[in-house]
């Protein structure tokens, strides 16, 4: 019989030889839980007490207490060592035996001597080990504690679910945040170090993490099905729209994994987040109507347009801006529409559109917006992933003539001559001798009307390689009175600039 523990630096026989064979005792230990009462480790406490017999010459005055000494020293030399683990094996009479393959030895005890036992030809002492059985009970991993949560916060982005900005309402966008935290403990293979708690630590929060939330967590923090119920992230309960719905079709942007360790208290940490959207962008517009001195009426729409990055996690790089770019353009070509539907309904209301009193000069009179855009201007970071836009329009009337030839500016000016027949003819007539001038004699009839009519326009980039004459004759020709003549016609026209100007002058 004996009880044996070996270490590193050899085995130790506690007991056995000319010594008594000890007694020990075996209880349950620390039991490591989760909240749940999910076990992920068990320990047990063993304790062996006995007692060192003196042989020999000690009848001589002080060699008992000296031998004594000896034999106890003998012991703690022996258990002595900077790597108190190893294989604690109780092995009892015809070989049965109780081993542990993870044991540490915990604390070595010899009572002290006192009057009534220092004539003794024996010393006690007693060794404390934690230990665990072959068989390990709960996580496979060596933890001292676990943790797991999941969090899910509306964040203030907007995104426009099938990128209608005039229609569509703005859908939210969420963060959802998997934290993982855990203790672990020193792994050994009987008395050979294995693996450092850290990396226990770091074992089990990797094999909690997921590469998406739309899946379901099957297993307890002891890696166990069978008493665990389905989690399901994206509905924050037992199926997947059970609390709220952010599975059908959502998408998970901005993947990103932070990870903490403390290497000497063996804790590790792991935190992933997931921006969900529908939309690989978000979007945030404004639309300003404003209304100059003389009626003229500019809405514009100022948009900025968030990427979202679609890599997954331990990506370098990131696409923010390609999804930005992406809806970019749907967003540029819709924005009259939108800025129509203002001017449409504030037009009618008075700038406020809130039933207060118009403001405008011509309250109620709603005439086209135009489309031609007034100024557009865009902006891109290509670091952040963000791009701002911006598209300006006027109600600023214009010929159909002077849109379809790609005119950006136009002013046509009309002057009429006796228009209303008010002109009088008259016979100047000089008498001789008259000294209070001649005399005048109403004919009773008057002169022909005459019409001038200016056309000037600015011509855009694109549209200044050839002189619209064409074009600007048939603005023109929509002010000529019924049954005129032409007398002249004149033309100005720089293409460096697009500045051309047209000026027909009728009789009728």
């Amino acid at each position: 019989m004996a009880i044996t523990f070996e270490t590193e630096d050899g085995t130790v026989t506690i007991s056995g030889g000319d010594d008594p064979f000890p007694a020990y005792s075996i209880s349950a230990g620390e039991r490591v839980e989760t909240g749940d009462g999910t076990i992920l480790d068990m320990s047990y406490t063993v304790s062996v007490t006995g007692q060192v017999v003196l042989t020999g010459a000690i009848t001589t005055d002080g060699l008992r207490q000296q031998a004594l000494m000896t034999k106890q020293k003998a012991l703690l030399d022996k258990i002595d060592t900077d790597f108190p683990h190893g294989v604690l094996v109780i092995t009892g009479y015809k070989g049965t035996n109780i081993a542990f393959s993870d044991a540490t030895l915990t604390g070595v005890t010899t009572p002290e001597v006192d009057d009534a036992t220092g004539g003794m030809f024996f010393g006690d002492y007693t060794f404390e080990f934690t230990a665990r059985r072959t068989k390990k009970i709960g996580s496979v991993l060596y933890l001292g504690s676990a943790d797991e949560s999941w969090d899910v916060q509306e964040n203030g982005e907007r995104y426009l679910e099938n990128t209608n900005i005039t229609t569509d309402s703005p859908g939210k966008t969420y963060t959802i945040t998997h934290s993982l935290s855990a203790t672990g403990l020193q792994k050994r293979d009987g008395k050979e170090f294995e693996k450092s708690a850290w990396q226990q630590a770091k074992a089990w929060c990797v094999s909690r993490s997921v590469d998406s939330p739309a899946g379901a967590i099957k297993k307890d923090a002891a890696d166990k099905t069978a008493r665990f119920t389905d989690f399901y992230p994206t509905g924050m309960g037992e199926n997947s729209t059970e609390v709220m719905n952010l599975s059908s079709g959502f998408s998970y942007y901005n993947k990103s994994r932070v990870a903490t360790v403390d290497i000497h208290s063996g804790t590790y940490t792991l935190t992933e987040l997931w921006y969900v959207s529908k939309q690989s962008a978000t979007h945030d517009v404004e639309i300003s109507y404003d209304v100059d001195g003389e009626g003229l009426v500019t809405v514009s729409v100022n948009g900025t347009i968030q990427g979202l990055d679609s890599k997954d996690f331990g990506a370098t790089t990131e696409d923010k801006l390609t999804n930005a770019e992406s809806v970019l353009g749907t967003c540029m070509d819709q924005s009259w529409a939108l800025a129509d539907n203002t001017y449409t309904t504030l037009k009618a209301t008075g700038n406020s559109g809130q039933g207060e009193p118009a403001s405008e000069p011509c309250p109620g009179v709603v005439t086209p917006l135009s489309k031609k855009e007034q100024s557009r201007s865009v902006s891109k970071n290509k670091v952040t992933g963000s791009i701002t836009y911006s598209v300006s329009y006027n109600d600023k009337e214009e010929s159909a003539e002077a849109a379809a030839a790609g005119a950006t500016e136009e002013s046509i000016s009309i002057s009429d001559n006796n228009e209303d027949h008010s002109n009088n003819i008259v016979a100047i007539i000089a008498i001789i001798g008259k000294a209070d001038g001649p005399i005048f004699q109403n004919m009773g009839t008057t002169n022909e009307r005459k019409r001038s009519v200016s056309v000037e326009w600015t011509m855009d980039k694109c549209n200044r390689t050839t002189k619209p004459t064409v074009s600007a004759t048939a603005a023109a020709d929509n002010y000529k009175p019924t049954g005129a003549y032409q007398q002249s016609k004149s033309e100005s026209w720089t293409p460096a600039t697009g500045k051309y100007s047209l000026s027909i002058d009728w009789v009728y």
